[in-house]
C-alpha cells in the first residue's frame, strides 16, 4: 500500500486553551474613563474572541473525526459566550458607576428639595 491508499487515522486535536485576557487596568499615572475602559474591554474581548476562532478552526481541519470537531466547536462556543457575557457585565459595572456618579450631585439636590416639598 502506499501513502495516498492509506486512510488517516482520526485524531483528537485540541485547541490550545487561551490566556484568560481581562479588561485592561488604569494607568497609575493616567486615570482612564469609562469610555476608554469599555474601549479596553471590547479590543480585548475583540481580539481574544479571533485568535480563539484562529485556533479552534486549526484545531477542527486537524481533528479527522467529525465528532471530535464538534466537540471542538461546542468547547469554544461555551467558552466564547461565557467570555462574552463576563465582558458584558463588566461594561455595564462600569456604565452604572458612571451613571451613579454623574448623577450623585443632581441626586443630593433633588433628594433635598422633595424633602422640603414633603415637610411644607
Amino acid at each position: 500500500m502506499t501513502e495516498a491508499t492509506t486512510a488517516p487515522k482520526a485524531k483528537k486535536a485540541k485547541a490550545k486553551p487561551a490566556a484568560k485576557k481581562s479588561a485592561p487596568k488604569a494607568a497609575a499615572k493616567k486615570v482612564q474613563t469609562p469610555i476608554e475602559l469599555a474601549q479596553g474591554i471590547i479590543t480585548e474581548l475583540t481580539r481574544t474572541n479571533f485568535e480563539e476562532t484562529v485556533e479552534t478552526a486549526k484545531a477542527v481541519m486537524k481533528s479527522g473525526d467529525i465528532r471530535a470537531a464538534i466537540e471542538l466547536q461546542n468547547e469554544f462556543i461555551r467558552a466564547a459566550v461565557k467570555r462574552n457575557i463576563d465582558a458584558a457585565r463588566e461594561i455595564n459595572e462600569i456604565a452604572v458607576s458612571a451613571v451613579r456618579e454623574a448623577t450623585a450631585p443632581y441626586t443630593a439636590k433633588f433628594t433635598d428639595a422633595f424633602e422640603k416639598l414633603r415637610a411644607a
